[in-house]
């Protein structure tokens, strides 16, 4: 215990009873799991420490990887701030990718032969690809999108049969894909992920390699092991081989990269793999007040895939998790614009208040950030965007709308016409497109009406067209946008891609995210340049000091902030519709215990204020509010004992003790038991399993059998 009384003594480094366990454990397999705010980087670097000057460990001996070069760099720095810079050079604080980067370079060495280029950017070569299978031109979006998954599929070690069966919409993502490793085999290219793979085969082909490592690196440490994908798992493993000597650090409550190959599994599985392994825990929260820290530990058990964990503070009581109910959803902007607006107010009134609190808005995805930006910067408010990358600007249902509202001010815009031609629900051809091509006048459906054995029922769809388009013309650009959607048939085009494969709850937001622009905007002129300003605006938003910050909540993982605040909590979209289904109708929680885990994340981020923002209306349209705000506020029980269940009235008299009922995937069962809307149902073949009448019967999922 004299190291850690030297670190209180000499660097003022208190350590609690569970984080002094973690700094002791030098020997064997350690996994420690660490909440939200519970000083991991300060033990995994005191460990460094005892590891050298009490247990004469040599730094070249020790190898920390973290999962991004900010992390490693912070860490690092954090080192040799502390405890001086006598191991600069020798201590080696890497990602997993710096690391297999290396083993390639000494298989070159080695084999006296140049391994692959690395491709830094494959979009490029996706575009390519995808325009040579399909003669079309694709969106960032879906780019963006056929990357993530073949990182994910090198990450996770796929089969080729494996592969074979992903499916995204609107491609053929197996014919991508290995066009894709063609042309990087042709051209003697490797991306980011293929290092992984090739690092891996290297140090399993060749003894020389292996050895080396596992003899020069006798103590592994590993940094947010809950975002360490499963190939860099079996890299680690095979590292920790030789010397068995692995200490693991992360949080499986803290998992919300599956999208990118995470593999909190590992963490769940570490004492099957390695032997003779230790799990620690490190409970105490010293970053948020009592009333957080407790709303957010009772949330998160609501996921079963994870060990125990009590997190607790010591920190003040703090005030009540706010939850503010708007009429009206598409109000939380200006709501937001005052909030900080009076809270600036508040700070220049007191000066011994400094700087004031830090703020952060935080979402679910990137578009919730359009509408934000829009008012902050009208209201001269100033913001920092993290990891910015909208894709909003680029995507089709933004040019759908932009196309619809040209064609409208000008029916000669054959551009326009071509661009949303097919989504007019007028049953409009090729051949006629090409027909107005060669015999255009000035007005592209009078010129379609002169098409040759038009049909008349077609005919009379144009006709109708042509109306709503001059109907279009005269329109604020708000009512134009809900005219486009529910006069013009674009919902059912919006349903028709949801048949494909896309997720109609993300289109459908970028439809209100324009609306909210629009509301602002009395002309499709002043609509079209604020949209163009507003992409200028966010690819030019660099992080700035005092400024409000705005971030999905993927990206605010590892920050903290005095108040944040929760917007957009919509079911369907936070949590995801996909995740939903799947924990109900094919009792697979996985999607769904990581969309827990993101709201989980996000609710942790706060220190000292934590505000939900909410409604039962978006553009006067009904909405759900998310089911994750009634697990972390939930509601007191009515004096009749019913609770605040969301069924109709008379519902649950259908479901009782003693009833049968018929399930999509399960089949007939009887129930057993109920408590309020959740009932368990024994089944012939799958035995006993508890469901959520409202889920279920939301989405047509069970369905009562008539005695």
């Amino acid at each position: 215990m004299k190291f850690i009384e030297e670190l209180k003594t000499n660097h003022n480094m208190i350590l609690n009873p569970q984080q002094e366990q973690a700094v002791l454990a030098i020997e064997g397999a350690t996994l420690l799991l660490a909440v939200p705010g519970s000083g991991k980087t300060t033990v995994i670097i005191a460990r460094i420490e005892n590891m050298i000057d009490n247990h004469n460990i040599n730094p070249e001996q020790i190898l920390t990887l973290t999962f991004s070069v900010a992390a490693a760099n912070d860490m690092q720095n954090r080192f040799l701030n502390i405890f001086g810079h006598v191991y600069e050079k020798r201590l080696q604080f890497k990602t997993i990718h710096s690391f297999c980067y290396g083993v390639i370079k000494d298989y070159e060495r080695f084999e006296n032969r140049r391994a692959f280029k690395v491709l830094e950017n494959n979009s490029l070569v996706i575009k390519n690809i995808y325009l040579e299978l399909t003669q079309e031109y694709i969106g960032e979006d879906i780019i963006k999108e056929i990357a993530q998954k073949i990182g994910y599929c090198k990450n996770m070690m796929l089969s080729k049969e494996e592969i074979e069966k992903i499916t995204l919409p609107d491609c053929d993502f197996n014919e991508i894909y290995k066009a894709y490793e063609e042309y990087k085999k042709a051209n003697q290219l490797m991306d980011y992920d293929d290092m992984l793979n090739y690092a891996y085969i290297i140090l399993n082909k060749y003894p020389d390699i292996i050895n080396k490592y596992q003899n020069q690196y006798k103590y592994i440490d590993v940094d947010e092991a809950q975002d360490t994908s499963f190939i860099q798992h079996k890299i680690i493993e095979l590292l920790a081989q030789k010397c068995g000597n692995i200490f693991m650090v992360g949080d499986e409550d803290q998992s919300i990269y599956g999208f990118r190959a995470a593999f909190p599994k590992a963490l769940l599985d570490f004492k099957d793999t390695y032997s003779n392994a230790n799990v620690l825990l490190m409970e105490r929260n010293y970053r948020s007040t009592k009333k957080i820290v407790e709303a957010s530990n009772h949330f998160i058990k609501q996921n079963t895939d994870r060990y125990s964990k009590n997190m607790f503070c010591e920190n003040d009581e703090g005030i009540e998790i706010k939850q503010t109910h708007l009429k009206d959803l598409n109000k939380q902007y200006s709501y937001i614009a005052d909030l900080i607006n009076n809270i600036d107010k508040d700070k220049d009134k007191d000066k011994d208040k400094g700087k004031g609190k830090s703020i952060a808005i935080l979402y679910r995805n990137n578009d919730s950030a359009v509408p934000i930006v829009d008012i902050l910067e009208n209201e001269n408010i100033a913001f920092s965007i993290r990891e910015n990358n909208p894709t909003f600007f680029s995507h089709f249902v933004t040019n759908d709308i932009l196309y619809f509202m040209r064609l409208a001010q000008d029916n000669s815009d054959i551009e326009a016409f071509e661009k949303i031609y097919y989504k007019l629900n007028c049953n409009i051809s090729k051949n006629m497109l090409e027909f107005i091509k060669r015999y255009f006048t000035n007005n592209v459906f009078e010129t379609l009406l002169e098409y040759p054995d038009l049909k008349g029922r077609t005919a009379e769809k144009i006709k109708k067209m042509q109306v709503d388009f001059h109907y279009l013309k005269e329109m604020k650009p708000f009512r134009g946008i809900e005219y486009i959607e529910n006069e013009m048939g674009y919902s059912k085009n919006l349903n028709n891609l949801a048949k494909k494969g896309y997720a109609k709850e993300n289109l459908v937001q970028k439809l209100n995210t324009l609306k909210s622009i629009a509301s602002n905007r009395n002309n499709f002129d002043d609509f079209s340049s604020r949209l163009i300003q507003l992409k200028e605006i966010m690819q030019n938003s660099g992080i700035k000091k005092n400024a409000v910050t705005l971030s999905t909540v993927h990206s605010s993982k590892g920050l903290e902030f005095d108040k944040v605040i929760l917007v957009d909590l919509i079911d369907d979209q936070f949590p995801t519709k996909e995740s939903i289904k799947q924990k109900v109708g094919l009792n697979n929680k996985g999607l769904f215990e990581e969309e827990t885990r993101l709201f989980y994340v996000g609710i942790t981020r706060a220190r000292k204020e934590l505000e939900i923002i909410t409604a039962n209306r978006l553009n006067e349209h009904p909405i759900k509010i998310s089911r994750f705000v009634r697990y972390l506020i939930p509601k007191p029980k009515e004096e009749n004992g019913k609770g605040n269940s969301p069924l109709p009235e008379g519902v649950l008299k259908d479901y009782i003790i003693g009833k049968k009922i018929n399930h999509k995937t399960f089949g007939e069962g009887l129930i057993i038991s109920t408590n309020d809307e959740i009932i368990d149902v024994q089944f012939e073949y799958h035995g006993v399993k508890k469901l959520s009448l409202a889920l279920c019967l939301g989405y047509e999922i069970i369905s009562k059998v008539e005695d």
